[in-house]
């Protein structure tokens, strides 16, 4: 008996070890459900064990996500970093611009609908690439600021209004969403009309979100809600359209959309999404590239007409220099003529005075002749209304002389 406990107490231990080794997450990411760990990641299968997605984060019973392909799973047990996952039916995902319910209860501080104004903010700024930067974390300069100026510059070029509030909300951590809460706040009081939180995964694959669309590499992008908030509805029908419009234009843009435990601030507005944009193995312009893809959807389900805006080409200094050298190089060479023509200085000097005082007076109707008024002859009355005034012919006095108008024009 005691060697049959001792063996079962041997089993459990092994059992218990095997577990431990495939548990990703240790006990401080369970206190921070909602932070990032790169390299650390969840993995979600079916019920036959195929694996339907992967994401750095900690996965719960009940937790949903729509896959790429419209097919939309519930988490029904967790063992591990494994998520079981059940279908439970196919999304048919509406391009339409529907009016957006906001429940009676939800907190929405000044927001302006149907405006062009989109807020961005970055709640984990220290997020990076580390291919390109050489590091996954640089805190208060990371890769993702620079994805958010890419999207932000890209949605300003379709004629949007953008705020890209690059607030540091550090340090890395659970926390960082309160923090960022004030920055979201302000946002919708500047008259966001949608905000969204800038944020890559932590998967180490990154041929994981990396596609090729429109013959060039660009990461997938993937849209996160958060469950438990009122605006729960109404957040993952914008992103459900978004991801619609996104299939339509650039097919295999959009990972897929999480429906996680959690708020991320969108408690605040019925238009307030996360977004992970690639991997912190993916390459910075590559992800630069997918928000760019991604901005260009986002017009049409706001029901914004994209409006191009004109380029313009600032004026600098070397322009300015480059107009001056014009003109001096015109002066100069009709100097140049001037003096050639007419053989010497004194006479290209003469040439120059005649031409201000006379041809340039002339050109601008400065000087006009006038027509005399000739007397009438004594002792006659005009004979009617249109004879007022008789001319006498004179003679036309003799020129003077001008000998340097003479000299003028035998040159």
């Amino acid at each position: 008996m005691v060697s049959a406990l001792a063996l079962v107490a041997i089993f459990t231990f092994q059992e218990s070890r095997k577990v431990a080794t495939t548990r990703v997450f240790s006990l401080k990411n369970l206190l921070m459900s909602q932070a990032h760990t790169e390299g650390e990641y969840s993995i979600l299968v079916d019920e036959q064990g195929r694996i339907l997605d992967m994401m750095a984060r900690r996965i719960y019973i009940n937790d949903e996500f729509i896959a790429a392909d419209n097919h939309r799973y519930k988490v029904i047990r967790v063992e591990g970093n494994r998520a079981i996952c059940r279908e439970i039916g196919i999304e048919q995902l509406s391009r339409g611009e529907e009016k957006v319910v906001v429940p009676s209860q939800a907190v929405a501080p000044v927001q302006a609908e149907g405006t062009q104004v989109i807020g961005i903010y970055h709640s984990h700024d220290d997020e990076s690439y580390v291919p390109t930067q050489g590091a996954e974390s640089i805190p208060g300069r990371g890769g993702i600021l620079k994805v958010g100026t890419a999207f932000a510059n890209r949605l300003r070029s379709l004629g949007l209004t953008v705020i890209d509030d690059q607030t540091s909300h550090a340090p890395h951590d659970d926390a960082a969403y309160r923090r960022s809460r004030r920055t979201a706040v302000g946002l919708l009081q500047k008259g966001a009309a949608a905000i969204f939180d800038l944020h890559r995964d932590g998967v180490p694959d990154p041929s994981f979100y990396r596609r090729n669309i429109n013959d060039q590499d660009v990461t997938m992008v993937r849209l996160v809600v958060g469950r438990e908030n009122q605006n729960m509805s109404a957040n993952l029908d914008f992103a459900k359209r978004l991801k619609a419009a996104a299939d339509s234009r650039y097919p295999g843009l959009i990972r897929g959309i999480f429906i996680g435990a959690g708020s991320y601030n969108q408690d605040l507005s019925p238009r307030a999404l996360l977004m992970e944009v690639g991997t912190y193995t993916n390459t910075l312009p590559e992800a630069e590239r997918g928000a760019t893809l991604f901005a260009d959807i986002v017009p049409p389900v706001l029901g914004v007409a994209a409006r191009p805006t004109a380029a313009r080409t600032s004026s600098t200094a070397a322009d300015w220099k480059g107009v001056l050298f014009v003109i001096l190089a015109v002066i100069l060479g009709g100097g140049a003529f001037l003096i050639v023509s007419t053989g010497s200085w004194d006479k290209a000097v003469s040439r120059l005075k005649q031409f201000t005082s006379i041809e340039w007076i002339n050109l601008l109707g400065w000087r006009r002749a006038r027509r005399p008024v000739m007397p009438r002859e004594e002792g006659r009355e005009p004979d009617n209304q249109k004879e007022m005034v008789k001319y006498v012919k004179k003679p036309a006095p003799e020129s003077s002389s001008n000998e340097e108008r003479a000299d003028w024009q035998k040159d």
